[in-house]
């Protein structure tokens, strides 16, 4: 194997791994507690015709 072929190996574990913390990141961040998700469907925030 070439230096080019073993970077290349190296660039895609390593992007998947970014990756892979993204989503799980995102995920957790979405469906964890009231406190720690940052939306409440319980409490809406827009007010419509408020203006």
């Amino acid at each position: 194997m070439g230096s080019t072929t073993i970077a290349a190996i190296v660039s895609v574990l390593v992007g998947g791994g970014l990756a892979a913390a993204s989503v799980v990141g995102l995920v957790n961040a979405q469906t964890g507690t009231p406190e720690e998700s940052p939306v409440n469907v319980g409490n809406v925030s827009i007010e419509y015709g408020s203006n």
